[in-house]
């Protein structure tokens, strides 16, 4: 039993040249596998990439995309733009506090105001080899960049823009400065200020108070044509910045409170002022409205009396018409009368007729006769003395005789 086992010992194993080939083809399958992604890298172009080349510790920056040889070396990847968020905050009993991953950025204004400013902006990274390995050296990754580099300089340049406003401009008209002074400062940076002490009215109180505002000091020779304290670091890493968006500005308590009050403030002088325009508004509006009513009522006066004046006129023209109808009326009837006079006239100079004669001494009689009965003269007797046994008849008679006899003589003096 000992002699077999000595014997089993000794006895060498025989591999077969086909198992020989598939240990090694899977060793180098293993080897491909585990250290392919350390020979070549398909390069995205919407990144930079540095490659620090093993052994001589030499740096390839890759900024064009493609097929890359890394052969070993360490990689490290960057974004060519990053959207950088300071937006997350916490609030408590005095107003909000930053914190997280990506905390609001602080401010405190020249009136003591504090602020947290809620917002974002875009970095972008250069695209030249020197920058991308002095980035490279001095951070190592993006993230490092991010939080020791682009966050602390932009935490700082919103520091230095507090005292360039109050809050309560910070509110209104002035917060769109604040988006161009974080942009500038940014790219070019810290402005050099100076303090002024300026005696100013409190919007709530009325009092008189000292106020210090921070003024930038300009410089024509400068960037920007403003002094800086110190050169951006930005600009020292090809760093650029823009698209700076402030979507909100959280106040602690007391500022809020005094905001609030202020904008109560402005809202009543707004209100006044909108009370006494309209009243202003009312009383032209009643003043125009009886202005109006007066020029109805003398226009309503002149409409009547330019109805009387046309029917005055139409009256007067009638009466005309009529005055004039009158006139010639008379003349039509002198003229007739006259040429009847003159026809008469011509007859008797010329002779009348016997029948003529006749009937112009019947009508002639006949109008005498009329006239004499109307007159209060007797010109025949009432009593004549006679015999009283004969009627009335021969009275008649006789004084029908004295009456022809009257008539005629009249009418022969005509």
């Amino acid at each position: 039993m000992a002699n077999f086992r000595e014997t089993a010992t000794r006895q060498p194993i025989k591999v077969s040249r086909k198992t020989l080939w598939g240990i090694v083809v899977a060793a180098i399958a293993i080897f491909v596998l585990l250290f392919i992604p350390k020979i070549a890298e398909d390069a995205n172009k919407s990144k930079n990439y540095v490659c620090q080349m093993p052994i001589s510790g030499k740096y390839h920056v890759w900024t064009d995309g493609g097929l890359q040889w890394q052969l070993f070396g360490n990689l490290s990847v960057y974004n060519k733009t990053s959207q950088v968020e300071f937006s997350e905050l916490r609030k408590d009993e005095n107003g909000y506090v930053a914190e997280g991953k990506n905390p609001a950025a602080a401010l405190t204004f020249n009136d003591k105001g504090r602020g947290m400013i809620v917002g974002s902006f875009r970095v972008v990274l250069p695209n030249d080899s020197q920058n991308m390995e002095k980035i490279q050296r001095d951070f190592g990754s993006e993230e490092a960049l991010i939080n020791n580099l682009v966050r602390p300089t932009l935490y700082k340049v919103v520091t230095a823009c507090g005292p360039l406003m109050s809050s309560l401009e910070s509110v209104s008209e002035t917060r769109t400065d604040l988006i161009s002074y974080i942009t500038d400062q940014l790219n070019n940076g810290v402005y050099k200020t100076r303090s002024i002490k300026e005696e100013v009215i409190n919007e709530l109180t009325g009092d008189k108070e000292t106020r210090v505002r921070a003024e930038i000091i300009s410089d024509p020779n400068s960037v920007g044509g403003y002094a800086r304290q110190e050169v951006s670091p930005f600009s020292m890493y090809g760093i650029t910045s823009g698209l700076v968006s402030i979507i909100d500005i959280k106040y602690d308590r007391a500022t809020q409170d005094q905001i609030d009050a202020q904008k109560s403030a402005n809202l009543a002088v707004i209100t006044a002022k909108t009370k006494s325009l309209e009243a202003i508004q009312r009383t032209v509006q009643i003043t125009e409205e009886g202005k109006a009513a007066a020029e109805k009522a003398k226009w309503e006066q002149e409409k009547i009396k330019a109805v009387e004046v046309t029917k005055a006129e139409q009256e007067r023209e009638v009466s005309k018409l009529a005055a004039e109808k009158a006139e010639f009326d008379k003349k039509r009837i002198v003229a007739e009368g006259q040429a009847e006079a003159e026809a008469n006239r011509l007859k008797v100079a010329a002779g009348l007729t016997p029948q003529e004669a006749a009937e112009w001494k019947y009508k002639t009689q006949v109008g005498v006769a009329e006239a004499l009965s109307k007159s209060n003269v007797r010109w025949v007797p009432e009593v004549m003395m006679g015999s009283s046994n004969g009627n009335g008849a021969a009275m008649d008679a006789v004084g029908l005789n004295m009456l022809l006899g009257i008539t005629e003589k009249i009418a022969d003096k005509k």
